[in-house]
Formats: structure tokens, sequence, C-alpha cells
């Protein structure tokens, strides 16, 4: 038999803080920042976080973001794209519907359009989890108003065909890190341009 021993005492202001820190840096851990001192390129990565756990069917998002990089149009000059991947697997078919990726930001509506996605016909075992057999993966782009919404954003919802979520909070932090260190790092690298 075993027992588990716990130990009760009153949360002081000091351990709140401990643990505010405690999340902050477990938020910058999802975060990436690499610049080419070369190209003048920097890259901002969302790493992969899980937003729908289920027995039959995973669901993750990752962004990333290049800063600085040369266009191809005139037009673009100025433009932040940060492109979204949607990563499923799944042990049967999912209904991903119209495969446009809806948002609720608080509440307001954020239609990014149709999403790219693509079957893996061969999946790697390797990436797969146990007993699951299908990848599918979409594409999407954040434009600079999209980050600047999600930076302020309290509360996300998403659906994708039939499947419908809110965001978890540590999910929702990251999220909201990642577009506010996109739009200051943009901010920043178009003042050096000036």
């Amino acid at each position: 038999m075993r027992f588990v021993t716990t130990a009760y005492r009153k949360e002081t202001s000091n351990d709140k803080a401990v643990a505010q820190s405690g999340d902050a840096k477990s938020v910058n851990d999802q975060i990436e920042v690499n610049e080419d001192r070369f190209s003048g390129v920097t890259t901002v990565k969302l790493k992969s976080q899980l937003i729908l756990d289920k027995p039959d069917h995973q669901l993750t998002i990752k962004s990333e973001t290049k800063l600085g990089d040369k266009k191809s149009f005139d037009s673009e000059m100025g433009t932040v794209s940060a492109y979204v991947w949607l990563e499923s697997q799944s042990k049967g078919p999912v209904d991903f519907g119209d495969r446009e990726v809806h948002l609720l930001i608080d509440g307001n509506s954020l239609n990014l359009g149709k999403s790219r996605g693509s079957v893996d016909a061969y999946p790697d075992p390797n990436k797969l989890k146990p007993g699951f057999k299908i990848s599918k993966s979409f594409t999407s782009i954040f434009d600079r108003s999209a980050l600047e919404k999600i930076s302020q954003g309290k509360h996300i919802e998403m659906r994708l065909g039939a499947i419908e979520l809110a965001l978890s909070q540590p999910v929702m932090a990251a999220l909201r890190e990642y577009a506010n260190r996109v739009l200051m790092l943009d901010k920043t690298s178009r003042k050096k341009k000036t």
C-alpha cells in the first residue's frame, strides 16, 4: 500500500509571483527567434501546441514568420505573413468540412478563408502517435491585422469542419506572446531600414 502525504499552507503573493514568472518562462520556451546576420532575416517560430487531444484524434498548431526577407512584389513591402499549420493525427477519417479555419477572438469573427490541406500518404510512423494511421495538415496565413487581434485576445474559439474547440489558457498565452513578439520585431526591423 502506498501513502501520499500532502502539505498545505497559505499561498502568499510571493508564491503567485513565482508561479507567474514560471508561466512566463514556459511561454518563452515555446517561441524561437533566430536572426540570420548575413541576410538580416529574422525567423520567429511558435513551437507545436496541442489544441485537441482525444483518444482517436490529436490536433496541433504551430507557426512561423520571416521578417526582413525580400518580397516578390512592391505591394508586399511592409506586410507580415505568419504561416500557421494545423496538423491532425487520427485513427480514422475526420470531417474537415469546407477546410476553412474560422476563429472567434473574444466573440469577434476572424475568417482566414480556405486552408490548403493535404493528407500525408506515407506518414512517418515515428511521428504518429501509437495506433494512429492518418496524418493531415492545413496551412493558413495570419496577416498583421490577425496578429494584432490575437495579441490582444483573451479567448479564442476555433472551428475547422466538424471540429469546434476553445483554446486553452496556456495555448492562448503562447499565441499571444508569439503575435506580440512578431509585431514588436517587425516594428524594430522596419525602423532599422529607415
